[in-house]
């Protein structure tokens, strides 16, 4: 039986022409209509069945591009919930909504500054109320790019259904009460030596990957987790640590189970190895919500806590090269260059474009603090004929009050995408129900199952994700993963 973590992020900025390949890589597949409906319970399932395989993986060498034409029955929103920045500027009909995508397409090229410049136009001056409110939205991603908290505490609040519920966990965990616990902490700095920086990276007991890294000095290990907007600590570590409190105020984060409170602190130095990060606004969270009981230890289930998540306000800031098969993270200062093919985007979360056999981009949260790796009846949609069977399955997610459950969920039995320059078959990926992160539709999420079976890159500076099977002769790490790697 595979567990799957459906999310362990600790999220909360966003309260906020087709050319087939002569030869199909990924030929005598067999499909299935209507994949969408049968899930939804729309369709008889005759076809379907029920496995127990695990989840793998095919690497081929392809290249899909992505195809130009529109379909005309999308709309402007619709093309910005596909990041379709090309195709949205073409179906806007207003210079708002024009305005809009440019910005957009701002953000996604790697230019957080000038986007800020233009989203905060949008949002003080657009005469469509739809446009200035995701206009906000699009603002808090740009400075949320480099924690440019001092400027998302001066944005004009917008209310919301939450506003009306005093105290609740929902409002503690808006964007405008930690833009104003942390304003008065600088931009943090990173120092990154010129050379390549190759550490040791291990794997937890649910496979998210794990390095070792000191605060003020003390050694701390914590999981590397992309889908965190911000890094937090347990209370434990943060006092042995000496950080210090950047706020009084009680405030939340919002996760897989609902809600955890949390509070704002400041730590003077975080260190990757040499790669030091000062003056660094992160979150406190209680031992408590920071514990699984998933350890079996002579079949008795046992506690195991964490000590803390690097989250993406680090790691969009480096170039990443995640090993597991060799055991190692490789860090590099970023450095910009021009012809880089962009398909990793910061928009408040990592986003990964992806491209089907037919040319259909699809967007995929990453995330490597999710055990799991998914997809969303919204990528049934866009391929139908994908063929889908049933699995019982246990779930975990951090902050739920019952922190397993057990469930039947459908799998995708193939589904194959490209990453720009290998073909990518996805074998037995559950599927979960459709998920939007502010405006963006997600067509599934890659976890840390794909990370710790392959060697993959993440690049945010000039938008690259890739992964590779890894050259490293031995497997370093306890423990297969559920995804394999083959040519």
């Amino acid at each position: 039986m595979r567990r799957s973590v459906v999310s362990l992020s600790c999220i909360f900025l966003g309260l906020l022409a087709c050319h087939p390949t002569r030869r199909d890589p990924f030929a005598g597949v067999g499909p299935l209509a209507g994949a969408d409906a049968i899930v939804e319970g729309r369709a008889t399932a005759t076809a379907t069945d029920t496995i127990d395989a695990k989840m793998s993986i095919r690497l081929l060498r392809a290249r899909w591009a992505v195809r130009t034409d529109r379909d005309e029955g999308r709309d402007f929103w619709s093309d910005v919930a596909l990041l379709d920045t090309h195709n949205a500027e073409r179906a806007a009909s207003t210079m708002d909504e024009r305005t809009f995508a440019v910005a957009l397409r701002t953000l996604m090229d790697g230019q957080p500054g000038a986007a800020a410049v233009a989203f905060g136009l949008l949002h003080a001056a657009a005469t469509d109320s739809l446009v200035r409110g995701r206009a906000r939205i699009g603002l808090t991603m740009a400075l949320s790019y480099d924690s440019d908290w001092q400027a998302m505490a001066r944005l004009r609040a917008i209310p919301s259904a939450t506003d009306s519920i005093p105290g609740s966990l929902a409002v503690a965990a808006g964007v405008e009460r930690w833009a104003r616990a942390l304003s008065r902490i600088p931009t943090p700095v990173f120092e990154i030596p010129d050379q390549a920086v190759v550490l040791p990276m291990r794997r937890s007991f649910l496979g998210t990957p794990v390095v070792t890294i000191k605060i003020n000095g003390k050694a701390h290990e914590f999981w590397l987790d992309t889908g965190a907007s911000m890094t937090l600590l347990s209370t434990d570590v943060a006092i042995a640590a000496g950080a210090k409190l950047a706020a009084d105020d009680t405030l939340a984060l919002g996760v897989v189970g609902g809600h955890i409170e949390a509070r704002a602190i400041y730590i003077d130095s975080m260190a990757i190895g040499p790669v030091t990060v000062r003056g660094l606004g992160a979150a406190l969270v209680s031992p408590e919500a920071l514990k699984f009981d998933q350890k079996l230890v002579n079949g008795l289930r046992t506690t195991v806590p964490i000590d803390g998540m690097i989250g993406t306000d680090v790691l969009r800031h480096l170039d990443v090269v995640m090993d597991a098969k060799a055991g190692t993270i490789t860090l590099r200062r970023p450095r910009r260059y021009s012809g880089a093919r962009r398909n990793l985007f910061w928009v408040g979360y990592p986003v990964v474009r992806l491209v089907t056999p037919d040319g259909r981009p699809v967007l995929f949260g990453l995330d490597t603090g999710a055990e799991g790796t998914y997809v969303t009846n919204t990528l049934l949609k866009k391929m139908p004929r994908t063929p889908v069977a049933m699995r019982r399955m246990s779930l975990v997610g951090l902050g739920s009050d019952s922190k397993r459950t057990e469930k039947s969920t459908w799998i995708a039995r193939q589904v194959p995408l490209s990453d720009g320059n290998y073909a990518i078959m996805l074998n037995n990926v559950p599927i979960m129900p459709p998920q939007r992160w502010t405006f963006v539709d997600f067509d599934g999420v890659i976890g840390s199952d794909i990370a710790l079976a392959t060697r993959m890159h993440l690049d945010f500076t000039n938008g690259v994700f890739d992964i590779r099977a890894s050259d490293a002769p031995n497997v370093y790490y306890d423990g297969a993963p559920d995804v394999k790697v083959v040519y």
